[in-house]
C-alpha cells in the first residue's frame, strides 16, 4: 500500500491519535485467543503488540519470545495472522471526543477482551512506537472504581511495610480517570513492552498480606458482609502477576476486587495454576473458600472463549475439595 492510501494512525484537529477510526493497519496474530491487535507502523509499535500476548506456558511463552525477536530483526512483516479493519467502540465523534481528552498518541495496540459477556477494551497508547500509558475503556463503572481505588490506595498502604514498598509485587500507577462520551475510562502505567511470564515461585502469603493491606481501608463492605470475611484482589492468577524484566513482579488487572472468606485468593491462583500447568491440587485450603469459587465459577458464561478454562477450573476446584 503506497504511503498516501495508508490509512493515518496520527492525531488531527481534534487531538492526538482522534483520527484512529478505521484502519487496516493492524495484524491479527493467530497466537492465543486472536484478541490481539498488533499495530504496524514500526518495529517498535509491533513489538509492543507482541507483548500484549498473554503466554503462561514455558512453550507458549518461548514461542511468544522468538516472535518478539523476529519483528525486532525483520519488522512487522513476518507475524502471522490476517490484516484487519478495526473500528473503535461507538460513533467516530466519541472516539475523537475521548482521544482529545487523552495525552498525545499515535499508535495504540488492542487488547479484546476474550470474555463476550464482559464489554469493554483495552490498549497500549503509544506515541513513536514507545507506551505513555494503558487505556481501559468499561461500559461498568463499577469495574474501574474498584480498580482504582486499589491503585491510589497503594502507595500509602506500603508504608507499612519496610522500606515503604510491598516485598512481593507492585501495581500500575494510575495516570488519569474520566467519564467522556458516555465512556468510563482509565489509563494507568503500560507495563514495559516486552513478553512477561508468570512470576516463578512468588511469595504467595506476602502477595496476600500486601493485597488485604492495600484495599482494607479503601473497599466498601457491602451490608451483610461476613464479619470474618477479607479483601481480596479476585482475578489473582499467573496471568496477572507476572514478571517483567528486573524488579517485583507486576500485580494488575484490581478490577474484580471484593470481600471474600480467608483464603480465596490463594484458593483462586491455586486453582488457576492446576488448570493452566496441570499442577496437582492444593488440598490444604479452607472449605469455605474453595466453594466460594466453585459458586462463581459455575455462574460465568459457558459461550465464552474461555469456557474450556472454566471447566478446568471446577475440576480443579472440586480436587481441593476432596470432591
Amino acid at each position: 500500500m503506497a504511503a498516501s492510501d495508508r490509512p493515518t494512525a496520527t492525531g488531527g484537529e481534534h487531538g492526538p491519535g482522534s483520527d484512529i477510526s478505521v484502519t487496516t493497519d493492524f495484524i491479527r496474530p493467530r497466537a492465543g485467543h486472536g484478541n490481539v491487535l498488533v499495530p504496524t507502523g514500526s518495529r517498535r509499535a509491533a513489538m509492543a503488540g507482541i507483548s500484549l500476548l498473554t503466554r503462561s506456558r514455558p512453550a507458549a511463552l518461548a514461542a511468544q519470545w522468538l516472535l518478539y525477536g523476529a519483528v525486532a530483526a525483520a519488522g512487522p512483516r513476518i507475524i502471522p495472522g490476517p490484516r484487519t479493519p478495526w473500528s473503535p467502540p461507538g460513533e467516530p465523534d466519541r472516539w475523537r471526543e475521548l482521544a482529545a481528552r487523552l495525552d498525545p498518541f499515535d499508535e495504540m495496540a488492542v487488547y479484546e477482551r476474550p470474555q463476550a459477556s464482559r464489554e469493554g477494551v483495552a490498549a497500549v497508547l503509544l506515541r513513536s512506537g514507545r507506551p505513555v500509558g494503558f487505556l481501559k475503556l468499561r461500559a461498568d463503572k463499577g469495574e474501574l472504581d474498584r480498580e482504582a481505588r486499589a491503585l491510589e490506595a497503594f502507595p500509602g498502604a506500603m508504608e507499612a511495610f519496610p522500606g515503604g514498598a510491598s516485598p512481593a509485587f507492585r501495581v500500575p500507577r494510575l495516570l488519569d480517570r474520566d467519564t467522556t462520551a458516555g465512556w468510563h475510562w482509565m489509563v494507568i502505567e503500560a507495563m514495559p513492552p516486552r513478553p512477561a511470564r508468570p512470576a516463578p515461585r512468588p511469595d504467595v502469603d506476602a502477595v496476600v498480606d500486601g493485597v488485604q493491606s492495600c484495599l482494607a481501608p479503601v473497599l466498601p463492605r457491602p451490608e451483610g458482609t461476613p464479619a470474618h470475611w477479607l479483601p481480596m484482589h479476585g482475578d489473582l492468577t499467573p496471568w496477572n502477576l507476572r514478571k517483567c524484566g528486573p524488579g517485583l513482579p507486576w500485580l494488575i488487572d484490581w478490577e474484580d476486587a471484593s470481600w471474600a472468606p480467608p483464603g480465596a485468593d490463594h484458593v483462586y491462583l491455586a486453582a488457576t495454576r492446576t488448570a493452566v500447568f496441570g499442577t496437582g491440587p492444593d488440598t490444604t485450603r479452607p472449605a469455605e473458600a474453595i466453594d466460594f469459587w466453585l459458586r462463581r465459577v459455575a455462574c460465568r458464561c459457558d459461550s465464552d472463549d474461555d469456557s474450556a478454562l472454566k471447566g478446568r477450573l471446577t475440576a480443579a476446584l472440586k480436587a481441593m475439595r476432596g470432591c
